[in-house]
């Protein structure tokens, strides 16, 4: 039996919980703010990105909502 993989949000789903834009989402995904997972096939190296979905764990996104709302408190 295989393990249950862990419950994620696409980048659309995560930038509404946030109340961000969907690039801002991107942005902090790359910038490692945000860990994500990347499902599906990659492009090859000739094709601009790096292709597949990017998921990002619901444990993460309730972080990342609890350090915004530390942050609205702290100010």
């Amino acid at each position: 039996m295989l393990p249950e993989s862990p419950p994620v949000l696409t980048v659309k789903e995560v930038a509404k919980a946030l109340r961000v834009s969907i690039p801002t989402i991107y942005r902090w995904v790359q910038d490692g703010e945000l860990e994500a997972i990347r499902h599906g096939k990659q492009w090859s190296r000739g094709q601009a990105g790096r292709g597949g979905a990017i998921r990002i764990p619901r444990a993460v996104v309730a972080a990342k909502i609890q350090a915004m709302h530390d942050l609205a408190d702290a100010a």
